[in-house]
This record gives C-alpha cells, structure tokens and sequence, in this order.
C-alpha cells in the first residue's frame, strides 16, 4: 500500500510540472496577444496618414510607405513576441507569421474582398518577412548574450588558472 506521504509526493510533482508548462503556454499567448496589438495600432495609424492625404487613393508612393512601415513593425511586434515568450523566438515568430497570415487572408476568402488580390498577396508577403526578421533579430540577441557570457566565463577560469599558478 502506499502512504499518503507518497501520494502528496506525487500529487505536487504534477503540480510542479503544470505550473512551468501553464506558464510557457500563459506567455505565449501573451506575446502573440501584444504582437498583434502592435499590429493593429500601427495599421491604425497608417490609414489615419493616408485618410490625411488628399484623394484617398491608393498611390504606388503610398503602397510603398505602407509595405516598409508594415516590415518595420511586424518586425517589432515579432521581437516583441520572442521577448514576452522568453524562449524559442523564431518559432514563436513564425507562430506570429502564421497567425498574421490567417487573419488576412481568412476574412478576404469567407467574405469577399472589394481590394485588388496583390494586396492580399502583400500583407502575406509582409507579416512573413517581417516576423521572420524580428525574430531573427531576438534570436541573434540572445545568441551574443550567451556568448559574451561564456566568454566572460572562460576569461574569469582563465584569471583563476593564472592566480592560483602565480601563488
């Protein structure tokens, strides 16, 4: 038979485990959520900039201004995903990619659409290359981080080495 010793053991190891894997699924969506946010406003504030111009129509200048800003902050809403997230940031960026490429494209083909397809085709091509660059871009700041920490740490061994073997 087995104690109840035992079975509080076993009962707070699950507990133990849930609570970390809560917490890595709670910071995900976090992330995603926050990312998307990012998302919305800086849209939000692209169609103010263009409801500010004259004509309202879509120009080849302002296409071009909408697909760099639209890289730019997809990027930081990426890096802003891996950052929340705390782990994995490439893979939490594609996540963002294909969350982003969802909400484009599942409205336009359940719905209907009154834009042209190339501007589908640009949001697609926007939300992938840019969540893939921001999380690219946190991927490759947590890679210099460790390593300037493990040469920091082998720089201190070093140190150590050479203090002792003086003394």
């Amino acid at each position: 038979m087995s104690s109840p010793a035992a079975s509080s053991d076993t009962s707070s190891d699950s507990k133990g485990e849930f609570y970390p894997k809560f917490r890595r699924i709670a910071l995900t969506m976090l992330g995603l959520g926050v990312g998307y946010l990012l998302v919305i406003f800086s849209t939000a504030f692209l169609y103010l900039a263009w409801l500010h111009g004259e004509g309202h129509t879509l120009t080849p200048q302002f296409l071009a201004f909408a697909a760099i800003c639209g890289v730019v902050f997809t990027a930081i809403a990426a890096y802003v995903v891996g950052l929340v997230a705390g782990r994995k940031p490439v893979v939490h960026a594609t996540l963002f990619a294909f969350m982003l490429t969802l909400s484009y494209l599942l409205p336009s083909l359940l719905f209907g659409s009154y834009e042209p397809a190339f501007v589908h085709v640009l949001n697609v091509a926007i939300a992938i290359s840019g969540s893939m660059i921001g999380g690219w871009l946190r991927y490759w700041q947590l890679s210099t981080r460790e390593n300037a920490q493990s040469d920091a740490a082998q720089v201190n061994a070093l140190n150590n080495t050479v203090t002792t073997a003086d003394s």
